[in-house]
């Protein structure tokens, strides 16, 4: 059942729309802004409506207001009354945002409910300007439909015009691969060879063989010679992924590529010129391990000239849907499945999980459930059980509580509220984090200073 919460000072109109409503949604009121952070701080709804022109302290830094209101409200639709002027860039960027006057009569304004829940439930974004936030866009394999994606795609057109080192951040499995490859296609080395690398799933003491390549007989096991990564890229693009686990000796003989383009295979002593454009990814934090001296500073300078930031999954909820029909139309067609319709239950579900795994996790849940999917409609009993179980509990209305001790020092009540939120999500320390609205790495600090198990 849709979850609206309505913000209006009047308790009648209030009223009236609980008792319209009641049997179809589940209706929370909220008389200011106040009792709306309060309540948005502990629930999530799919529809927001605030009648603007009924809160006078509100309206006066309406801009800010509206941020706010979108930040908080992790992706829901919401439905502005009272102010019919369109928003700024800034405000749509901030949500799904649409912005209307105010309804002339009772009837009216059920009826711009109800028709906002329609379009929530098929997953349309709501909007108040004429650009195309909310219409897909594959572009290189990447679906873009939010403003930070339409903001990566613009990087990686930038970053395909000129020949200099790219680093990618971002969690994994937000698509930093599609990133590089997108780069390489765009680029005047297109035709050259594309060649990607995980550092992370290679032995640290094969990581330099198999970049730089080896002579015979330069360890144990190396019956002949072996070009590495960077000569069989030559004139191309090496992507080098997971670039933060590279061990101190490779480091330096990385760095000597970018600042003498040349290198020398392992056991040789010859030196080969390297033209290759070299791409990093990494899901660690580099200043930190800078900081840290687990990577070094003179490296990361050279690889962080052009960087571009992939953002995670629940950071840009309003691609779900579109990424969601282009994984069911995609296996289907492997699967040899006629998914005709995937249920407005389904689409809601998708959008209030927190995707740690980000879109590799979506896609993979998309692709069993499409696999075991025995009619034409996708429903959440194919969404795998944990999923369902995180969202229900997100949506819970009866959330644990916690009672402070005054005088309670604040490492001893952060220690408590870190662990009843784990106990809460069971263990899940990425959504964990996400409720405490911290990071991640933040999170595994405080699990650590306060030993919880």
């Amino acid at each position: 059942m849709p979850r609206v919460l309505f913000i209006e000072k009047e308790d009648r109109s209030r009223a009236l729309l609980q008792y319209q409503l009641g049997s179809e949604v589940k209706l929370k009121s909220a008389r200011c802004m106040e009792a709306a952070w309060e309540t948005l701080s502990t629930r999530r709804f799919d529809l927001i409506v605030w009648n603007a022109s009924s809160d006078p302290a509100a309206e006066i830094n309406f801009g800010e207001t509206l941020k706010l209101l979108a930040a908080k409200s992790s992706g829901s639709q919401i439905v502005v009354l009272g102010r019919p002027a369109a928003p700024s860039d800034a405000q749509i960027s901030a949500g799904n945002i649409s912005l209307t006057s105010l309804p002339d009569n009772e009837e009216d304004l059920l009826a711009l409910v109800k028709s906002s829940l329609a379009r929530e439930s098929q997953g349309d974004c709501i909007h108040g300007s004429g650009d195309e936030v909310g219409v897909p866009m594959d572009f290189e394999g990447i679906i873009a439909v939010s403003l930070p994606m339409r903001a990566v795609i613009r990087r990686i057109m930038d970053a395909a015009a000129v020949d200099i080192p790219v680093l990618i951040t971002g969690e994994t499995g937000t698509g930093k691969d599609l990133v590089a490859a997108a780069i390489h296609r765009r680029s005047r080395r297109r035709n050259k060879p594309y060649i990607a690398v995980n550092m992370g799933a290679m032995p640290r003491e094969l990581i330099a063989s198999e970049i730089f390549g080896h002579e015979r007989g330069a360890y144990t096991g190396a019956q002949e010679m072996r070009a590495g990564i960077f000569e069989q890229g030559d004139g191309g693009t090496v992507f080098l992924d997971e670039v933060a686990t590279m061990d101190e000796k490779t480091q330096v003989t990385l760095l000597r590529v970018l600042e003498e383009k040349n290198f020398r295979r392992v056991g040789g002593c010859k030196n080969i010129d390297a033209d290759v454009r070299i791409i990093a990814a990494t899901n660690e934090e580099l200043e930190k391990n800078v900081a840290e001296k687990r990577f070094r500073e003179d490296l990361f300078y050279r690889l962080n000239v052009f960087t571009i930031h992939v953002p995670a999954l629940r950071e840009r909820i309003s691609a779900i849907t579109a990424l969601t029909n282009h994984f069911v139309s995609l296996f289907s067609e492997v699967y040899r499945k006629d998914v005709e319709r995937i249920s407005p239950d389904t689409y809601r579900l998708l959008r209030h999980y927190s995707w740690p795994g980000n879109v590799r996790e979506l896609k993979n849940v998309i692709q069993t459930a499409v696999l075991m999917l025995d009619g034409k409609e996708l429903t959440p009993e194919f969404i795998p059980k944990r999923i369902r179980q995180s969202v229900s509990a997100l949506e819970s209305d009866h959330r644990p509580t916690a009672a402070f001790r005054v005088g309670a020092t604040l490492d001893s009540v952060e220690n408590q509220l870190i662990r009843m939120t784990l106990a809460h999500v069971g263990g899940n320390k990425k959504l964990a984090a996400s409720i405490l609205g911290i990071s991640r790495r933040a999170l595994y600090n405080k699990i650590k200073r306060h030993q919880i198990a």
